[in-house]
């Protein structure tokens, strides 16, 4: 089957899906477990406090994600557009395009974060005292840069999602993590509690196995489309850019939403209930994680059945993800029903989790889940308007409504993931809705951009 995978290029569009999400299962779970060892790794080398501080950091730099302005999400459509009409010069254009452009957003960011990092007092952001300002300032620097340099590297993951072949960043996301777990390891048996060491190791790694993975590929399976500086061509980036901007939107929307709420929880309260919550939401994410893995390839075959007016194909597709949907809320009320047990033996006494935070996160992630089957489709056919619509409502809406809740209400730290729960139920209709209009043929207007 691997073989299969990585030479027959004539396999049809469901077996593509059906062996990503063989693959996708098999290298995602193993790094789940993998995950899961590296928590306790990591608090016993920093200690629940500093870990959230890291926690923190990373949400943090994770922002930067956003400055791509939607191209690498541009390319995954433009790109599987061409595949599926087969213009391969045309998909190595866009290609090599893109990665010039992210190469010139990732060194303007690098000549921004250079000169103004030393403005801020990153202890004010963490709110903490614990450690030096001189070394979260190193921490943030090596960080930032590494982060940055993957940016460019991880282009390679969309570029495989565009020949259907998504599993390829679960296979390269197990090997980052078994790098990172052997890491943790030898850190917990040779040093002490290192936030600067620590950084580094955790963000070269990622960024080494990302690189070494452009070179191999490029080198054989997407040969047809290696990226090269004669075929950049900054008109085709317009189509891109376009397509791009309103993927953009939908980052910061989707970043004010989902990638606050261990900032606000470092604000509201203290680092160490961002440990908590972090370890609640790490538990129960294994559902997004694995249901992710189910939908992820349906993205660029949406993108192929749509090009192709193969709707049949797109309708019994729905039906089996609504089914995945189902098991996925099944399996979460289990999980909600063991989590202390579970908990306290992964972790042991050291993080509490509240009753309410779960039900409010399992909440939060079985609507999130309902609301991604009909994102993957609109953003595999290209159809984004109504998405930006209501996501604007939300990101408009989310910060204010935690406010409220903690400083009115007086709710804990569940109240950012009931926030994000009232947020996407207003997605969670309107989005069926387009869906039902479009592969039935009655979208108009704004259904229909």
């Amino acid at each position: 089957m691997i073989k299969k995978y990585f030479i027959d290029v004539n396999s049809t569009r469901t077996q593509k899906a059906n062996i990503n999400i063989v693959l996708s299962l098999f290298f995602r779970g193993g790094s789940i477990l993998l995950q899961f060892a590296m928590i306790p790794l990591t608090i016993n080398y920093l200690k629940p406090d500093v870990y959230g501080v890291w926690i923190t950091l990373s949400s943090l730099v994770g922002w930067l994600a956003m400055f791509d302005i939607g191209i690498a999400n541009g390319l995954r459509n433009k790109l599987s557009e061409s595949l599926a009409l087969e213009d391969f010069q045309k998909g190595k254009v866009f290609v090599s395009t893109t990665y010039v452009l992210i190469s010139i957003i990732t060194l303007i960011l690098l000549f921004v974060l250079l000169i103004g990092f030393h403005w801020v007092n990153w202890q004010s952001v963490f709110n903490t005292n614990f450690i030096s300002e001189s070394e979260l300032e190193k921490v943030v620097i090596i960080v930032s840069i590494f982060f940055l340099l993957k940016f460019i590297s991880d282009i390679i993951n969309v570029v495989a999602a565009s020949f259907q072949m998504v599993s390829i960043s679960s296979i390269l996301l197990f090997i980052s993590n078994l790098g990172l777990t052997m890491s943790l390891w030898v850190l917990n048996k040779s040093t002490t509690s290192d936030l600067v060491l620590l950084s580094i190791l955790l963000t070269i790694i990622p960024f080494l196995i990302s690189l070494g993975a452009n070179f191999f590929f490029f080198r054989n399976r997407f040969k047809i489309v290696k990226p090269s500086l004669k075929y950049v061509d900054f008109n085709h980036s317009k189509s891109i850019i376009s397509l791009g901007s309103q993927f953009f939107i939908l980052q910061i929307i989707g970043l004010i939403i989902f990638q606050t709420d261990n900032i606000l929880i470092a604000q509201f309260f203290n680092p160490t209930e961002v440990t908590n919550f972090n370890i609640a939401y790490k538990y129960y994410s294994i559902i997004t994680i694995l249901f992710t893995i189910l939908l992820t390839p349906f993205w660029t075959a949406f993108t192929e059945a749509y090009y192709k007016k193969d709707f049949n194909w797109i309708k019994d597709s729905m039906r089996k993800l609504y089914h995945y949907w189902l098991l996925s809320v099944v399996v979460l009320i289990v999980m909600f029903f063991l989590s202390s047990w579970v908990i306290k033996l992964w972790i042991g006494d050291n993080v509490k989790v509240s009753f309410s935070l779960s039900l409010s996160i399992c909440a939060y992630i079985a609507v999130s889940n309902w609301n991604s089957i009909f994102a993957s489709f609109s953003n595999g056919v290209g159809k984004l308007r109504v998405q930006i619509f209501y996501a604007i409502i939300m990101g408009i809406i989310n910060i204010p409504l935690c406010f409220v809740f903690v400083k009115f209400l007086d709710f804990g730290t569940f109240a950012m993931p009931l926030s994000n729960f009232f947020c996407l139920i207003i997605g969670a209709v309107i989005s069926y809705i387009q869906y039902y209009k479009i592969v039935n043929n009655t979208a108009t207007g704004i259904w229909n951009k």
